[in-house]
């Protein structure tokens, strides 16, 4: 049983993210904060960020890169030992040493990885080390990710990574009927889903392609894309009437994220041939509202698919291995298949999940404090 007394803990991200107001950065990441309502009630939790405004308000401060500001933080950050810090990214190692000097010894460190891997200039490398090997514990998505890291002694130990989803979202399961109802579609086809940008990482062609020998092979279905950024979308407009796909994929473009659960929940499968990810926003959206993930084998999504225990992994890069297990779904029981989906998404991803493990992460390290 964990110490009933209180905990400091304080989330601090070091990045200047130019925002005016506490109110608006709790607008632009309701991904990444949604799991501090479900840590343990004694776990007493601070967010630090920095902005164009000093601000206090509840548990959020917001700092600017001023003397004044520097030194009211510094301040704070001393009346709050013994605490445990949750810094964000590997990106920031001599402002990670700044206040791990400062801060001194009744301060407990944790690193939380989003995406990439350890810098390839060697000078860069050994910056990153000298600074993070220093932290006493890391928060990855998937131990994998974490490999690079360990082997380039940035990270001491494998004993010190901790396996958590980095993001999720509050997107529910329900009616699938109601759900294209709301959005006017009429349809009994399988209805596929990309959310993601139209870009080399995501991969779109591997998808068109993918889904050109799916049609080929006499399927019938819907595919939806959903996305801001368009590197690829002349090349795949053209692909698209090259292969006569105008009645089969359907080029949505931007849409607000509130939308997206409609569309989540009307649909039968998400499609995601990313090459790498830091976790997955779209992935957790997705199987939240019980969309059945075909996606590549990429680690983040193995962790989040349990190995695909649910829907099916194909080899990134790769459209026939796509186009093979998107012939693998004929017969499958979608129901069934999206309520496992979303009991995945509530153990593993969830809020829930996620402030359930940083709370013994939390209570791990103070132990020691």
């Amino acid at each position: 049983m964990f110490n009933t007394n209180s905990v400091n803990f304080i989330d601090i991200s070091v990045y200047n993210r130019n925002i005016k107001s506490i109110q608006e950065e709790i607008d632009f990441t309701p991904h990444s904060l949604g799991y501090l309502d479900f840590l343990d009630k004694n776990i007493h939790t601070t967010i630090v960020r920095f902005g164009d405004s000093s601000e206090a308000f509840d548990r959020y401060k917001l700092y600017r890169y001023h003397l004044n500001d520097s030194l009211r933080l510094f301040r704070f950050l001393h009346s709050q030992k013994p605490a445990i810090v949750l810094f964000h990214g590997f990106s920031f190692p001599f402002r990670f040493l700044f206040l791990k000097f400062l801060l001194g010894k009744n301060f407990k460190w944790i690193i939380q990885h989003h995406a990439g891997n350890p810098s390839k200039n060697k000078l860069k490398s050994l910056i990153q080390r000298i600074a993070y090997s220093q932290a006493d514990g890391y928060l990855f998505v998937t131990q994998e990710q974490a490999s690079a890291f360990i082997e380039n002694k940035i990270i001491p130990s494998k004993d010190s990574v901790f396996e958590i989803m980095e993001c999720s979202t509050s997107f529910e399961l329900f009616d699938k009927k109601t759900a294209r109802a709301k959005l006017g579609i009429t349809t009994e086809k399988k209805i596929f889903i990309w959310v993601g940008n139209l870009d080399e990482n995501k991969d779109p062609m591997c998808l068109l392609r993918a889904f050109q020998f799916y049609k080929n092979q006499g399927n019938i279905f819907e595919l939806y894309l959903f996305y801001n950024k368009t590197d690829l979308l002349s090349e795949m407009e053209t692909f698209i009437t090259q292969n006569h796909l105008e009645s089969f994929v359907f080029l949505k473009g931007k849409i607000k994220n509130a939308q997206l659960e409609y569309w989540f929940n009307a649909s039968d499968f998400f499609v995601s041939c990313s090459h790498s990810e830091g976790s997955g926003v779209a992935l957790a959206e997705a199987m939240a509202c019980g969309c059945v993930p075909i996606v590549s084998n990429i680690p983040s999504f193995e962790y989040m698919t349990e190995n695909g225990a649910v829907g099916k992994l194909f080899n990134k890069g790769n459209p026939m291995h796509l186009a093979q297990k998107l012939t693998e779904l004929t017969g499958i029981n979608i129901e069934s298949e999206r309520k496992k989906t979303r009991e995945i998404f509530v153990g593993k991803l969830s809020f829930q999940a996620i402030g359930k493990k940083t709370s013994e992460v939390i209570h791990h390290l103070y132990a020691d404090l």
